[in-house]
């Protein structure tokens, strides 16, 4: 645990320069959006007016996602279970599709904040993709996995943002002796993402503000960056390797995304966040919860049915 411990004396972060909201990518990706939309779904105004809400999930599920680095499964997956009645790694692969739209796009607006320690990424982005690796191929997710762990995923999670939330750090960057830590970390959060679709963005963040005291922003900055990578890598793995992507909602969660995507860094340099994050962190806490006692009635329930 030494090695976990810094005597450098905390360094003056400067001020991250401010960003807007509007970007005209915004309207390109959206027209992008719309030709495809229009282009490769049948009966589109038949499918909009039947799941354009989930446009409004995406929104939701991209701010959360950016201001606590927890990221949209948080809400996507309950969602698609409990109200639409989805298989829980069809709402898994959605996650990992819209996140990859939505998270990229609240990276984009941390990046261009410079509130990103880019030379973590070195150190961080390798492992993380190993372990997206071993949880896709290794021991891939499964209906009961899925609902196993997303309850104690998502409770650790809220639980780690209300612990960190007065955590605010003064050190710009990580010491050398930080980089195989982190590097640890960051393959146990690709490993879990690849199960449950959260996790690699939060635990990062917090490993690096409790253990090096790490600017609260630039951790979060670099969380939302790691869960983008690893939710566009895995994307492409169920898009195109493992397929099953439920792309008639996922349409839609994508285009909320799109737009929800930089809420979170942009409302966060206005005000404080403490109040919303610890909302949030209660949200997942109450969620996982939700998740984890559906999964032990399941179980449950199997049992009940081998001892007949």
């Amino acid at each position: 645990m030494e090695d976990c411990l810094d005597d450098t004396p905390p360094q003056a972060v400067p001020a991250a320069p401010r960003i807007r909201y509007f970007s005209p990518w915004l309207v390109v990706f959206t027209l992008v959006w719309l030709v495809v939309y229009v282009r490769f779904f049948p009966s589109p105004g038949a499918l909009a007016a039947k799941n354009w809400p989930l446009i409004l999930i995406g929104v939701a599920g991209a701010t959360i996602g950016n201001l606590t680095a927890i990221g949209g499964g948080l809400v996507f997956v309950p969602t698609m279970i409990f109200v639409y009645s989805a298989n829980p790694v069809a709402a898994l692969k959605l996650a990992f599709v819209t996140q990859a739209v939505g998270m990229t796009s609240g990276a984009s607006g941390w990046l261009s904040r410079g509130e990103v320690p880019l030379r973590l990424l070195k150190w961080t982005v390798p492992p993380l993709i190993v372990g997206a690796l071993i949880s896709s191929f290794v021991y891939r997710p499964n209906p009961m996995l899925v609902k196993e762990l997303f309850g104690p995923v998502t409770i650790v999670a809220g639980l780690l943002t209300l612990y960190t939330l007065d955590h605010k750090g003064g050190v710009p960057d990580l010491p050398e002796k930080a980089n195989v830590w982190v590097a640890l970390v960051a393959l146990i959060g690709g490993i879990i993402t690849g199960w449950v679709a959260i996790g690699e963005g939060e635990i990062v963040a917090a490993f690096c503000m409790l253990a090096y005291g790490l600017n609260a922003n630039r951790a979060l900055g670099l969380g939302v960056v790691l869960l983008s990578i690893n939710s566009i890598f895995l994307a492409l793995l169920h898009s195109f390797v493992f397929g099953g992507v439920p792309w008639q909602w996922a349409i839609f969660t994508m285009l909320g995304v799109l737009w929800g995507g930089r809420l979170g860094p942009f409302v966060g340099q206005w005000f404080s966040m403490h109040t919303a994050k610890k909302v949030f962190a209660v949200i997942a806490v109450l969620d996982g919860l939700l998740i984890f006692l559906q999964a032990i009635g399941v179980l449950a329930r199997i049992k009940a049915g081998w001892g007949h």
